[in-house]
């Protein structure tokens, strides 16, 4: 009986500490102008958005646009993904923003958005991604990368 109790504990403890994590497939994306994070900046930049944030989050004529863009900036910070870059993944009708570790970025650099287009190609992804909060998400394991015919998506 003691050992079955203490199994019960030692999954629902591995289960409750367990990311929610779940892998998902999808296309590359572009949008040529984007903001994500400050991926490539250096810290004084950050401090001055974050000290811009903070006066804009205590305004009294802080818009909800502001203070979603500061209640992302806020999570970006939390998990320490400021600087880390991101892609965009359609899947279906939906665009997702994931932050990625830098090892998996590299992977992903080399396919040029004209190249794409040029050639009718496009990449699709399968992608372990954990959902921070409610539209971020972040990965570290790409569990696929496959260059095949179709259409590349991308907006301005």
């Amino acid at each position: 009986m003691k050992n079955i109790t203490l199994t019960l504990i030692i999954g629902l403890l591995i289960l409750s500490c367990s990311k929610n994590e779940k892998e998902i497939n999808g296309d590359l994306y572009f949008k040529l102008i984007d903001i994500g994070s400050f991926y490539g900046a250096d810290d004084e930049t950050i401090e001055k958005f974050e000290k811009s944030f903070d006066s804009i989050r205590w305004s009294k004529i802080a818009g909800k646009d502001d203070l979603e863009i500061i209640r992302v900036f806020d999570i970006l910070k939390a998990n320490d993904l400021l600087k880390s870059p991101w892609i965009n993944l359609k899947k279906d009708s939906e665009i997702k923003k994931i932050y990625l570790s830098e090892l998996e970025y590299e992977k992903l650099k080399k396919f040029d958005r004209n190249k794409l287009i040029t050639d009718n190609k496009k990449v699709e992804l399968k992608i372990k991604v954990t959902e921070l909060d409610s539209g971020i998400y972040y990965s570290d394991k790409i569990s696929e990368i496959k260059l095949i015919d179709g259409k590349t998506y991308w907006r301005k």
